[in-house]
């Protein structure tokens, strides 16, 4: 094979795997655009990570433990936006409020975050990161 035949090779296999590089899914495919609802839960799980930072709490409802999955922004996004978060932000056993749009599946117990309270101190942080 030539330097050239290889080059070309590359190349469309670097073009193939870009799309997924680049890939992101779209909030209004997963969550409930222009719908909100409110949850009450105690954190077990602040994952602080790029693309999507998630914070995984623990919802009683009708007496049945539930786990909730809630979508943030980036950890770049939020230690930038108007009310900064960091890592430890969030602890393990912190009793939250958030509301947000709810997961398109009902059942998999999901929200995107627009606002997120910590009543005992009365942090709270509220916006839209994409």
């Amino acid at each position: 094979m030539t330097r050239r035949t290889i080059g070309i090779i590359a190349l469309a296999f670097f073009i193939a795997g870009a799309g997924r590089l680049l890939a992101h899914h779209s909030f209004t495919a997963a969550y409930e655009s222009g719908k909100r609802i409110e949850i009450e839960g105690v954190v077990k799980e602040f994952v602080w990570r790029n693309p999507h930072s998630f914070v995984r709490i623990e919802v009683t409802k009708e007496g049945k433990p539930e786990i909730w999955s809630l979508e943030w922004g980036s950890s770049t996004q939020l230690s930038a936006a108007k009310f900064p978060v960091t890592r430890t932000t969030l602890k393990f056993g912190d009793r939250i409020i958030a509301t947000g749009e709810p997961g398109r599946d009902a059942e998999a117990h999901r929200i995107r975050i627009f606002s997120i309270k910590r009543p005992v101190d009365g942090w709270e942080w509220q916006g839209v990161v994409e």
